[in-house]
């Protein structure tokens, strides 16, 4: 792995796009934060190339889910997925005390 190699304009375009259509669609607040990594599968059983887009929120385990293509293949569906799923993950989390957060989720 290079890392002084040149960064793809385009893939970091798209990055952005997905982390901002994570936001918009969990409607989370600032405590929130989305990663979105490409990782390069060493595993004979995966693709060569997975994406890894993690969720992150105060007082609440990271929530982390697996795209078995590269960023630049990500579609608006896969995101919306990829959402239904982590919304119901969010869910699943909830306790009495962090409640109020997830009512304002959409279902």
């Amino acid at each position: 792995m290079n890392l002084f190699a040149k960064k793809n304009p385009e893939k970091m375009q798209q990055t952005q796009v997905i982390k901002r259509r994570v936001i918009e669609l969990l409607e989370l607040n600032d405590d929130a934060t989305v990663m979105v990594t490409e990782l390069n599968c060493q595993d004979e059983d995966c693709p060569e190339v997975e994406t890894v887009i993690a969720l992150f929120r105060p007082g609440v385990a990271e929530i982390k889910s697996t795209l078995h293509s590269s960023i630049e293949e990500i579609s608006e569906e896969d995101i919306q997925n990829l959402c239904q799923s982590v919304r119901a993950k969010v869910l699943a989390q909830t306790t009495p005390t962090n409640l109020e957060e997830v009512n304002d989720l959409p279902l």
